[in-house]
């Protein structure tokens, strides 16, 4: 009998000391974890952002000439049809004053068919002239009518050309490049100037999508450069996803009024009216953006799982719609991997 419980007792130790030896060779990872509840920030956002001229054009000598005289520099703003260079017109207006006296000869012609037809159809009615006759004034009369609609056409054309030699500002806008040179011989499609349209400006910004429809309904929004602060409101949203940093392109108009440079850098902000994970908890798994949660919790122990969230950039906070008592891995979260067995922490 006492054999027999000396060899139980042997057993059991046995049994003990292998079982610890079990526990420390798989011992769990110890993390500390935290409700999502407890971890929502409020916080305000921002984006880079850039100022954009709605027009940026290059203005083009539309006739041959040579330029008599240049009105601007590089930098000048202009208005809207202020001279910006003048061609030598002369040969344009002579053109022009031919296509007149054209004209004028072209009146002539047509009173003396019309006086011949009446006569004709006078004589004709008496029999005097052979019917030929009648019909070769009144062929007389129409040409004459189509050769003064052609001179009219001759006139509008030199007339349009006489307009263009001078060149002139298509709308209000800033000079940011002056090529033309003063007695410079210009042919058509010579550039001449560039221009940057000064009063249309807008913001340009990228957001992901979920952030880009959210910006629409928010009160305040802010394009914050070094000095200054200017308030915006979303005029569109470009419906196409950039596959690389899976962002859409936001366009933002600007207060009426506000001139501010094209290509001016700066920020957008915003504040969300939801609540978002701060970027801290965000980790990367594979190509996937999300946080590492913790389920299935029994006596201290639980299961991390991986919960990816499709609209997360890196960085930024992100707006979610986990359960507020979704347990979010703190301590060791980078050192966690998606179904490991872990261990949690007692505070």
């Amino acid at each position: 009998m006492f054999k027999k419980n000396i060899t139980s007792s042997i057993i059991f130790v046995g049994l003990l000391i292998g079982s610890s030896i079990v526990n420390a060779d798989n011992e769990l990872l110890s993390v500390s974890v935290k409700p999502l509840s407890s971890l929502l920030i409020e916080s305000k956002q921002s984006t880079p952002a850039s100022a954009v001229s709605l027009n940026t054009s290059v203005i083009s000598a539309e006739i041959t000439g040579r330029a008599f005289k240049v009105y601007v520099e590089t930098g000048d703003f202009v208005k809207a049809r202020q001279r910006l260079v003048a061609l030598d017109c002369r040969s344009y207006e002579l053109a022009q004053k031919q296509a007149e006296a054209s004209l004028k000869v072209s009146l002539a012609q047509l009173n003396l068919a019309k006086k011949q037809l009446r006569r004709n159809q006078q004589l004709i009615s008496k029999g005097t002239i052979p019917r030929e006759l009648l019909d070769s004034a009144e062929a007389a009369q129409q040409t004459s009518l189509a050769d003064i609609e052609f001179k009219k056409a001759q006139i509008e054309t030199a007339k349009l050309a006489v307009d263009r030699c001078i060149i002139r500002a298509p709308y209000a806008a800033q000079v940011s490049n002056r090529m033309a040179q003063q007695g410079q011989l210009l042919m058509p499609g010579t550039p001449l100037f560039e221009l940057m349209q000064s009063d249309r400006m807008e913001i340009k910004t990228n957001l992901s999508p979920a952030n880009a429809v959210s910006l629409k309904d928010l009160p305040l929004i802010e394009f914050v450069t070094d000095k200054q602060r200017y308030k915006v409101t979303v005029r569109s949203i470009l419906q196409r996803v950039d596959e690389t940093t899976r962002t859409q392109e936001v366009r933002m108009s600007l207060e009426k009024g506000t001139t501010i440079p094209a290509g001016l850098s700066g920020r957008i902000e915003w504040s969300s009216n939801r609540l978002q994970i701060p970027p801290e908890f965000i980790l990367r798994n594979g190509a996937n953006l999300g946080v590492m949660t913790a389920e299935n919790t029994i006596e201290g122990t639980a299961k991390a799982k991986f919960k990816a969230l499709p609209n997360a950039i890196e960085g930024q906070p992100v707006l979610t719609d986990l359960s507020k008592s979704t347990l979010i891995i703190d301590k060791n979260r980078y050192r966690v991997t998606d179904g490991q067995l872990i261990s949690i922490q007692k505070e």
